[in-house]
C-alpha cells in the first residue's frame, strides 16, 4: 500500500512539474483533490481565510465609517473610509513549530487563483469603493498536507517573470486592469486607497508594486533593482497549534497607514505613494507592509498583518 501511494503521489509531483510558471494549470485542481485522499479527509489545510481589519473593528469593509478617538485615529484621522483594499499572494507555505516549513499548493478556479498567483479582494463597490468589483475574496484555496503548524508565511506581490505580462490578454487573476501599473508595465501588488473626511478632506493612495525594471516578463530575464516584494510570516503566540478557520491572518488597516496624516484639520494632506521607494510618504507604508524602501528587500519586521488572537 505505501508503493502505491509513493507512485501515485510522484506521479502527481510530475506532471505539476511539468507544467510552466504561465500555464493556466488545468490539472492542478484534479491534482489536489488525489493529493487530499492520500493525504486522508478532513486533516489537510485546504483554505487559509484572510479578514480585513482596523485596529480594534474586526467587520471592516467599504461605505462604512471609522470614527472615534485615541486607539482608533486611523492616518491621525478620525473620520475614515475605505475607497480599494486588493493584494496579489504567491509562494504560500504553512509553518511549523522548528521554523521549517511545507508547500501550501494554490488550487486554480480560473478567477481569484491561477494555481501561482491568488487575489485576495475585499473591496466590493459600494460607497466609495464605486469602480471596484461586487464579487470579492478574502481566503486563498489550495492544499497543504496534515500537520501541526503555528502559522503562515506568504509573498505579497506577483512573481518578478509574470510582472511583465499584460492585463488586456492575460488570464484571471492577472487579468485585472484595476491591478496594473499600464505607466510602469507591472502590476500593483498592493492597493490601499482611503479618504478623511476631517476638515476639508483628503485622499491616501498606496500602490505596492516592482519599480525600475527591466526586461519582459517570460520572453527574457526580467530583474527589477527595487522588487518590493516582501515575504510576510505570521505565527501564533507561544507557537500554539494554528488553526485557519479559527484563526485567519488579519490585514491591519491601521496598522499598514501607521505613521501617516491624511488629517487636514490636524496638519495632514492627501498622500500618494506608487512605490516611490525613495520619497518619505512612502517609507512608512513600505516599512509597515514589510518592505525595506533602500533596496527593495523583505524586513524582519512588519505590522500590516498578523493572526486573529
Amino acid at each position: 500500500m505505501k508503493n502505491i501511494l509513493l507512485i501515485l503521489t510522484s506521479s502527481i509531483f510530475f506532471v505539476s512539474a511539468c507544467n510552466p510558471l504561465t500555464n493556466k494549470k488545468e490539472d492542478n485542481n484534479s491534482s489536489l483533490s488525489i493529493l487530499a485522499i492520500v493525504a486522508g479527509s478532513g486533516s489537510a489545510v485546504t483554505e487559509i481565510p484572510f479578514q480585513l481589519v482596523v485596529g480594534s473593528e474586526t467587520s471592516y469593509e467599504c461605505n462604512k465609517l471609522v470614527a472615534g478617538h485615541s486607539e482608533k485615529h486611523i492616518s491621525e484621522s478620525s473620520n475614515f473610509y475605505l475607497k480599494d483594499a486588493r493584494l496579489y499572494v504567491h509562494d504560500v507555505k504553512l509553518v511549523k513549530a522548528d521554523g521549517t516549513t511545507t508547500d501550501f499548493t494554490l488550487s486554480n478556479d480560473g478567477v481569484w487563483q491561477n494555481g501561482t498567483v491568488a487575489l485576495l479582494d475585499f473591496e466590493n463597490a459600494t460607497g466609495d469603493c464605486v469602480g471596484g468589483t461586487t464579487a470579492t475574496n478574502t481566503s486563498l484555496k489550495g492544499f497543504g498536507t496534515a500537520g501541526n503548524y503555528i502559522g503562515v508565511e506568504f509573498k505579497v506581490g506577483v512573481p518578478t517573470a509574470l510582472n511583465n505580462l499584460t492585463a488586456t490578454s492575460a488570464s484571471a487573476p492577472l487579468n485585472s486592469t484595476a491591478m496594473y501599473w499600464s505607466w510602469t508595465s507591472g502590476y500593483k501588488f498592493l492597493k490601499l486607497e482611503w479618504k478623511t473626511t476631517d476638515g476639508v478632506g483628503a485622499t491616501g493612495t498606496f500602490h505596492l508594486g516592482g519599480v525600475t525594471c527591466t526586461g519582459s516578463g517570460v520572453t527574457s530575464n526580467l530583474s527589477c533593482s527595487l522588487p518590493n516584494i516582501p515575504t510576510v510570516r505570521v505565527t501564533t503566540t507561544g507557537a500554539v497549534t494554528w488553526s485557519p478557520t479559527a484563526k485567519p491572518v488579519y490585514l491591519d488597516v491601521k496598522a499598514l497607514v501607521n505613521g501617516t496624516n491624511t488629517n487636514v484639520a490636524a496638519g495632514g494632506a492627501s498622500l500618494t505613494c506608487m512605490s516611490g521607494n525613495a520619497t518619505a510618504a512612502c517609507k512608512k507604508l513600505l516599512n509597515n507592509v514589510g518592505v525595506n524602501e533602500a533596496d527593495g528587500k523583505t524586513l524582519t519586521t512588519q505590522s500590516a498583518f498578523y493572526l486573529k488572537p
